[in-house]
């Protein structure tokens, strides 16, 4: 890569679905700004959250480490400050660095610390957990939109954002943006949308519902859904609880919440715009490479579950798009669909900032993103989850292992005490919404797949008790 070392602008958000979008052909919204990056930049068709749940994406991508590695939990962690962070080795490569928004990765709440969301929303987090990064905007968490504080620096009090948390995140990135520098810059934006409870300004929710229609996916089936969020339940008549309503009712309260996630998204696109023209306004010589992309995806009623934590597309598969304000940085309208993951994000970051992580276990993939280099090939990439005894989260019940490859994906489930046995295989080219398991119907598929798994388990350094198939 010639010239100056490019801005890098890393935009997180949370529990946006892969095909969510507008250019995945998502007819429920519209995202413009997003559609134009896609246009213009680079997509990665098969970018997976090789855990999805925050807080092991989050340490992942943070560290470049795998989260099994130091058995973090889907929920509730406390990073240990010996992590060398992403914001540090973008400092040894010269960028100077800020971090702003939800960080989920200092647990003070719940079962792990005790606090609720306020309180932890109000605890600042010490710099030695958050280390590497100059500017420090954050807050460990907090899922209310009009009712979020952040921690400036060092500052022991908190600072209310004013309105809606996404348009507040998204403003203090522009302004941050704006400041000239003589270093590159390297900013991670982490916004909470669109994570439930699902809020969203009123005219925005206005917008998609006189749309009129509700376009779902073939796997979505809403009356078969187990557990909903709190606050649906509050939305059915009669004051029953939507567990206990089916039918027509229940369905209209399925769509007028997903209607609210789809105008949170648009919410995003709207200052996802915004953001693109402060990046092309920036008072350097530099260029800028804009990477948008999400922790996890949403189920969104796709085989009667909302959520997250299955190894379903829906849940797994989030976008990943880099565009530049140099249509030669970044080429233009390419599509991959190699097979990405989490630990595949921090080695290609760095890349981009002109550093190497030969010791982590994810590929870099920058010399294909600049075209100066050829795509690696591999296998497949790994998925996991670890149950946890957690009350009314359905996703937590379950432990599991899986390989995706780009047309083929494969999972186990079981544990050390009850014994691993195959789980599902569905192929992604025929079957894209995974409504044919097809473990009894291809048992030669289920061998090779069993072993292209086995070995991906041993090379990730995962102890998960997987054998040789009997059969």
């Amino acid at each position: 890569m010639s010239g100056p070392a490019p801005n890098i602008v890393v935009v997180l958000v949370d529990q946006l679905r892969r095909d969510a979008l507008g250019f995945y052909g998502d007819t429920n919204l519209r995202t413009p700004a997003i559609d134009r990056m896609a246009a213009e930049g680079l997509v990665f068709d098969a970018m997976s959250s090789t855990f999805p749940a925050c807080v092991p994406f989050r340490f992942s991508f943070l560290t470049g480490e795998y989260a099994h590695s130091r058995m973090v939990p889907a929920l509730g962690y406390r990073m240990s400050p010996a992590e060398r962070t992403l914001g540090e080795a973008m400092q040894e490569c010269g960028y100077h660095t800020g971090y702003l928004g939800k960080w989920h990765l200092y647990s003070l709440y719940g079962i792990a610390g005790g606090q609720s969301l306020q309180e932890a929303n109000r605890t600042p987090i010490p710099a030695s957990h958050r280390r590497g990064f100059a500017d420090w905007q954050g807050f460990e968490l907090r899922n209310d939109f009009y009712d979020t504080h952040l921690f400036e620096g060092e500052a022991a009090q908190s600072v209310p954002l004013e309105g809606y948390q996404t348009d507040a995140l998204f403003q203090r990135a522009r302004d941050w943006l704006s400041v000239p520098r003589g270093d590159p810059s390297f900013l991670i934006l982490s916004v909470e949308a669109p994570h439930p409870p699902f809020t969203a300004p009123e005219e925005a929710i206005r917008r998609v519902a006189s749309r009129g229609g509700y376009a779902r996916r073939p796997n979505v089936d809403v009356q078969a859904i187990r557990t909903f969020p709190p606050e649906w339940q509050k939305m059915a008549k009669d004051g029953s609880t939507i567990d206990a309503v089916r039918g027509a009712e229940r369905d209209a309260i399925f769509v007028a919440n997903m209607q609210i996630y789809y105008a949170m998204i648009e919410e995003i696109d709207r200052n996802m715009n915004a953001l693109l023209e402060t990046v092309q306004a920036m008072p350097s010589d530099r260029e800028t490479i804009v990477v948008f992309l999400s922790d996890h995806g949403e189920l969104g009623g796709s085989h009667g579950m909302l959520g997250k934590g299955e190894p379903f597309e829906e849940s797994i598969g989030v976008p990943l798009i880099l565009w530049s304000t140099d249509a030669g940085l970044v080429a233009s309208g390419r599509r991959s669909d190699l097979p990405l993951c989490t630990e595949d994000l921090f080695p290609t970051l760095v890349g981009l900032g002109g550093g190497a992580s030969p010791n982590l276990p994810g590929l870099d993939v920058s010399g294909f993103v600049t075209g100066q280099g050829a795509l690696p090939d591999r296998d497949g990439v790994l998925l996991e989850f670890t149950a946890e005894l957690r009350p009314n989260r359905r996703y937590h019940d379950e432990t599991w292992r899986g390989i995706r490859t780009r047309d083929t994906k494969y999972t186990v489930l079981g544990n050390a005490t009850n014994g691993v046995r195959p789980w599902m295989l569905h192929d992604l080219a025929t079957d894209p919404f995974e409504q044919r398991n097809l473990i009894e119907q291809d048992p030669e598929r289920v061998r090779d797949m069993h072993q292209k798994l086995i070995r991906l388990l041993a090379e990730a350094g995962d102890d998960y008790p997987i054998t040789d198939l009997a059969f």
